[in-house]
């Protein structure tokens, strides 16, 4: 004897009518309104400047700046910032929230007397992260706050904002004494 359905309808429609039946829940119940915008950040903003007096960032090449896991020393995958020419004032560094620790190292390479030369700095930056689950099902966002500087080989450094958050008025979160 044949099956009741099979004799109605056919086993694609069976399943288009079955999928939609067990998806109608979780349609839902999803999320209607993920209007919700942060201005955290995942970066930390740093400009150099040439002296603790100054307002003005300076200008500063760097053939690269490169990102370091603290924990087991490997380099990340992408190099962050590789020019031989251009100049920028601001660099946006990203912070690794799965740590709480980064680390930056810049090069700048110079040529005296037919030999080659590599400068090489330090910057070892400590943080919190905090995680905040968005409801319902919006997803979650992360705030970085109590930035500290832990190590640097620059002259000076000085923290300047504390809580990662959208830059205003290109005030950088950290200023860097060359």
């Amino acid at each position: 004897m044949p099956n009741f359905h099979s004799t109605y309808f056919s086993k694609y429609v069976l399943r288009l009518i079955y999928a939609s039946v067990i998806c109608l829940p979780f349609l839902l119940s999803s999320c209607e309104n993920c209007t919700f915008i942060s201005n955290n950040v995942q970066f930390a903003a740093i400009s150099f400047y040439a002296d603790a007096d100054s307002k003005a960032a300076i200008d500063t090449a760097f053939n690269k700046i490169v990102g370091v896991f603290t924990r087991t020393n490997e380099v990340m995958p992408t190099v962050l910032y590789d020019s031989t020419d251009e100049k920028r004032k601001i660099f946006e560094l990203p912070i690794f929230t799965r740590v709480d620790t980064t680390m930056f190292v810049f090069y700048k390479y110079r040529t005296i007397n037919s030999v080659r030369d590599t400068v090489q700095d330090t910057l070892i930056m400590k943080y919190k992260v905090n995680v905040e689950v968005l409801p319902p099902d919006c997803g979650y966002d992360e705030a970085i706050n109590n930035l500290e500087i832990l190590y640097s080989t620059f002259t000076d450094v000085e923290v300047v904002q504390t809580e990662l958050k959208e830059l205003q008025d290109n005030t950088p979160h950290i200023r860097i004494i060359r």
